[in-house]
C-alpha cells in the first residue's frame, strides 16, 4: 500500500486534527493530485525538517499555518476563546 494511503488508514479516513472525514471536508480549488483524497486532505509536514507528521483538512491546516505552528500561539487562541465565549 502507498504510503500516502497508508497514513490515511491509520487516521481512519479523518483529518488528523478536526477529525472530520476526507469526504466531508472542503476540496482544493484546483485539482492538484489524481488521488481523490487528497483533493480534500493536505500532507502536513514540519517546515523546520520537512518531516511529514499527517494528513489535514484546508482549514486545519490553514489555521495552523497561519499561526506558525507555534503552539504557543495556538494555546493562546484557546485561552482567548474559553474566556470570552458564552
Amino acid at each position: 500500500m502507498p504510503v500516502l494511503e497508508a497514513m490515511l488508514e491509520r487516521q481512519s479516513g479523518q483529518c488528523a486534527i478536526c477529525m472530520r472525514k476526507w469526504q466531508d471536508c472542503a476540496p482544493a480549488k484546483r485539482v492538484r493530485y489524481e488521488v481523490i483524497f487528497l483533493q480534500y486532505l493536505y500532507v502536513d509536514h514540519d517546515h523546520r525538517d520537512g518531516k511529514v507528521r499527517g494528513l489535514l483538512c484546508n482549514a486545519c491546516n490553514t489555521a495552523i499555518g497561519l499561526f506558525e505552528e507555534r503552539p504557543g500561539r495556538i494555546t493562546a487562541a484557546l485561552s482567548y476563546l474559553a474566556r470570552t465565549s458564552r
